[in-house]
């Protein structure tokens, strides 16, 4: 007779997923205090397809998708996760709010997806266009980044992809 394992196959990615819900409350929260409203997971359609929103304000005005960190730190970005992010932005882009953020949970990632989306050619670094890039500096006990601070503020970087066009 055959016995279960006492530990589940995939712990690992239950745990994630519990990590990636705190970082939501958190961002939720501080969305809240800045904005002065409530904040809550949607599923959106578009065309024919459904989409999660991570965060939707209450009035559908403010649309957030949440970056966190890759698993393993890395120095790099990698394709895969890059990719992720420009669907996250096509999906914001698609739906109809006012405001739509891209929160990077880690600034390094915020930092290296900033830099490297202003180095792609036109199609690629146009979808970020109307995107409001931002970081929430979050710190907790599974996330030891060397750059992460205590979640205080919501940093806005709004006229920072807009500038750095006009330069070019």
């Amino acid at each position: 007779m055959m016995t279960r394992d006492s530990q589940p196959i995939f712990s690992y990615r239950r745990t994630l997923h519990e990590r990636n819900q705190i970082r939501k409350r958190m961002v939720a929260h501080i969305l809240r205090a800045n904005f002065k409203k409530e904040f809550k997971t949607i599923r959106r359609q578009v065309g024919d397809q459904f989409f999660t929103i991570d965060l939707m304000s209450e009035d559908d005005e403010i649309a957030a998708k949440i970056v966190n960190p890759c698993i393993m730190p890395c120095k790099k970005i990698s394709s895969g996760k890059f990719r992720q992010i420009l669907s996250a932005i096509l999906v914001l882009k698609s739906i109809d709010s006012k405001r739509k953020l891209l929160i990077f949970t880690n600034k390094k990632m915020y930092e290296e997806f900033s830099s490297s989306i202003a180095s792609m050619p036109n199609p690629i670094r146009d979808t970020a266009c109307g995107i409001i890039m931002s970081w929430i500096p979050l710190s907790d006990e599974f996330d030891n980044y060397e750059y992460s601070e205590p979640a205080t503020a919501f940093r806005d970087n709004q006229n920072s992809f807009s500038q750095r066009r006009g330069q070019q």
